[in-house]
C-alpha cells in the first residue's frame, strides 16, 4: 500500500466521524504505524500497529492525547517540532532516524509526515512510520564488509585507499609500513590453510595492539599508517611484537617479518607512489636477509627500474637464444688428464654485451627465471654431448648446475631422467648434475636426490664448505663427488689455518668415500698442495679458462 493511499485513508478516517468504525478497520489494515493529529498535536486516529508498538490494547486510549503521553520529554519535544514544521510549511517531511523506544529499545524508523488540509487551511498532520531496522543492519553489514577483511577484522585495501587519500589531502607527514611475513607458506604447507588463517588472526591482533591504523592487503601482507613523529616508536614496537612466537595447534612457530617503510611527503606524493616505494624497500629488505624494517631510499627506485629491465631482458634472452654454455675442463691432478667439463652459462645481451653471471644469476634466482634457464642449460648440455659423440670425439662427463627452484618442482627428477634416458646408453652417464650444499641440505631435495641417484645419474655437491651440512644426512646421500669451494683453497699454500680446515674436509670426504674436485685453482702452488693432500681433481684458471664449445671440442680431440 502506497504512502499516499495510507495518508488519504487517515484523512478520511478523521473527517468521516460517522464512519469511524469502517475507516478504523481500513487504517488497521496498514502494516506500518499510522496516525493523525490535530493542529495541537493531539491524536485523532491511530492504527493497530501503532498501538501494538506501545503495547496499548484500546486505540481510544490515545485519542485526545499528545506525544508527551507516550514518550520521554526529549523525544516528545522532537516529535512536536516535526509536527510544527509540517503545519507551518504545509510540506511533507521524510526522514530516517533511530527510534529509542522505551520498551523495545533502539530501532531505525522511516518516517513520513504530511499536512492535513481543509480547503487551503492546514488543520493537522498525518504520519506513517516503518520499521527499517533489518534493512539498516544489512546496510551496515555491507558497509563493514566493504571496508574490512572478514578473516582478521582489519581494514582492507579499499579503506586503505580512502585513508591514504584523506591523509595526503590533510598534508601532515605520516609513515607507511608494508609488512610481509617471512616464510609464512611453511605454516600452510605443514598444518594446512586453517592453521595459516589462525596465524594471520594472531598477527592481526598483535598489529592492532599498536593502536595505529592497520590494514590487510591480502595473503600475508599488511599495511600500517602512523604520524611521522611516531615512526621510530612504531619501528621498535613492530620489531618487538612481530619477532616472537605464535602458537598454532599447540605448536610454537617463530614469527619473522620484513617491512618496507616510506614517509610522506619525502618518499612519494600519491598513494600509488608510496605503496610502490614501500614495496621496493620491502623487496630490498628481503634481498638483504629478511627479518628487518627496510627504509626506502631513492637509489632503491633506480635499482628497481634496472631490475625490471633486467627481468624483461632475461625472459627475452631465452626466447632469442642469447644464452650459451661454455665448458671449463676438470683435470686429474696426478697426470693432468681431462676427466670432465663443468657447463657454465654465459649471456651476450645485444645492447649490454657480455653480462657477468654474477650480475644476472642471483637475480634470475630471485625472480624464478632461473628454473627456465636451468632447464635450457640441461637440454643444451645433452645436445652438446650428442654432437661431440657424433663427431667421433671421446666424450667426458659434463656437469650441469641445478637450482633449488628446479629441484623444488615435484616432477623435476622424473623429467630429468626421461631426458637423459633418451640419449644412447653409452652417453647416459656423461651428464652429471651439480647442486649446491645449501640446496641439498633442504629436506624436499632428498627425495629428488634419491630418485636421481637410483636412476644411475651422478650428483655432485657444489660449493662444499660454504654451508652447514648435516653430517649424518650427508653420509646417507648417494653423492659421487664433493666440490671444494674456491674460498677454501685461495692462497692455501701459505695459509696454515686454511690448510688445517682443508685437511679436515679431505679426511671427511675420504671417510664418506667421495672423490674431491677443487674449484678455482689459480696457481701452481695451490695445485701442488692439493695434490699432496690426496685431492684427486681440480678445475680453475691454472689449467684452463672456460672454453667455447668449439674450443672444448678441440680440447677433447687433443
Amino acid at each position: 500500500m502506497s504512502v499516499a493511499v495510507c495518508a488519504l485513508l487517515l484523512i478520511y478516517a478523521w473527517r468521516a466521524r460517522r464512519l469511524r468504525q469502517r475507516y478504523q478497520a481500513l487504517v488497521d489494515s496498514i502494516p506500518d504505524l499510522a496516525w493523525a493529529k490535530d493542529a495541537d498535536g493531539r491524536f485523532v486516529v491511530v492504527n493497530r500497529a501503532f498501538c501494538d508498538i506501545w503495547q496499548i490494547k484500546d486505540p481510544a486510549t490515545l485519542l485526545g492525547k499528545d506525544d508527551y503521553f507516550l514518550s520521554p520529554p526529549h523525544l516528545a519535544a522532537q516529535y512536536k517540532a516535526d509536527d510544527l514544521k509540517v503545519l507551518q510549511s504545509g510540506q511533507a517531511i521524510r526522514e530516517e532516524h533511530p527510534f529509542d523506544h522505551v520498551i523495545d529499545g533502539k530501532r531505525w524508523m522511516e518516517l513520513i509526515k504530511v499536512p492535513v488540509r481543509e480547503g487551503r487551511r492546514v488543520i493537522g498532520t498525518a504520519g506513517i512510520a516503518r520499521d527499517i531496522s533489518e534493512r539498516k543492519q544489512a546496510q551496515e553489514q555491507l558497509q563493514w564488509l566493504a571496508w574490512h577483511d572478514p578473516l582478521t577484522q582489519l581494514y582492507n585495501r579499499t579503506y586503505l585507499e580512502l585513508q591514504l587519500a584523506a591523509w595526503i589531502e590533510a598534508g601532515a607527514g605520516f609513515g607507511l609500513w608494508l609488512i610481509d611475513l617471512d616464510h609464512f607458506k611453511r605454516i600452510n604447507d605443514a598444518l594446512g590453510h586453517a592453521a595459516g588463517d589462525a596465524a594471520l588472526v594472531q598477527v592481526a591482533q598483535r598489529l592492532q595492539s599498536l593502536n595505529q591504523l592497520v590494514f590487510r592487503l591480502g595473503g600475508d601482507e599488511f599495511v600500517l599508517l602512523a604520524p611521522t613523529e611516531e615512526a621510530s616508536r612504531v619501528d621498535d614496537q613492530l620489531l618487538g611484537f612481530l619477532s616472537g612466537h605464535i602458537q598454532i595447534e599447540e605448536l610454537d612457530f617463530q614469527l619473522s617479518f620484513t617491512a618496507g617503510r616510506v614517509l610522506f611527503p619525502a618518499d612519494g606524493q600519491s598513494a600509488g607512489q608510496l605503496l610502490k616505494h614501500a614495496d621496493i624497500a620491502l623487496y630490498q629488505g628481503k634481498a638483504d636477509g629478511r627479518g628487518q624494517i627496510s627504509v626506502f631510499e631513492r637509489a632503491m627506485a633506480k635499482y628497481a627500474v634496472l631490475q625490471l629491465e633486467l627481468e624483461r631482458e632475461l625472459r627475452q634472452a631465452l626466447a632469442r637464444q642469447e644464452f650459451r654454455l661454455v665448458y671449463q675442463p676438470q683435470i686429474c691432478l696426478s697426470d693432468t688428464s681431462l676427466i670432465g667439463f663443468e657447463a657454465l652459462i654465459r649471456w651476450h645481451q645485444p645492447q649490454r654485451g657480455e653480462v657477468s653471471p654474477v650480475d644476472f644469476i642471483p637475480f634470475a634466482e630471485q625472480t624464478g627465471i632461473i628454473a627456465a634457464i636451468g632447464d635450457w642449460a640441461l637440454d643444451e648440455a645433452i645436445a652438446q654431448v650428442q654432437a661431440w659423440a657424433s663427431a667421433g670425439l671421446a666424450v667426458v662427463p659434463v656437469a650441469v648446475n641445478v637450482s633449488a627452484l628446479q629441484l623444488a618442482s615435484v616432477d623435476f627428477a622424473d623429467t630429468v631422467i626421461r631426458r637423459i634416458h633418451r640419449l644412447p646408453l653409452f652417453l647416459q652417464d656423461k651428464i652429471v648434475l651439480e647442486l649446491t650444499e645449501s640446496t641439498l641440505m633442504q629436506v624436499p631435495s632428498l627425495q629428488s636426490l634419491r630418485t636421481l641417484t637410483q636412476a644411475g645419474i651422478e650428483v655432485h655437491m657444489d660449493d662444499f664448505g660454504t654451508g652447514y651440512s648435516n653430517l649424518a644426512q650427508l653420509s646417507r646421500m648417494s653423492l659421487s663427488k664433493l666440490k671444494f669451494d674456491r674460498s677454501l683453497i685461495h692462497n692455501i699454500a701459505g695459509n696454515q689455518a686454511a690448510q688445517q680446515v682443508c685437511r679436515a674436509l679431505v679426511d671427511l670426504a675420504y671417510a664418506l668415500r667421495l672423490e674431491i674436485v677443487a674449484e678455482g685453482v689459480e696457481t701452481e702452488a695451490e695445485a701442488q698442495w692439493l695434490h699432496a693432500q690426496g685431492v684427486q681433481h681440480a678445475q680453475g684458471y691454472w689449467f684452463s679458462r672456460p672454453l667455447e664449445k668449439d674450443a672444448a671440442a678441440e680440447y677433447l680431440s687433443s
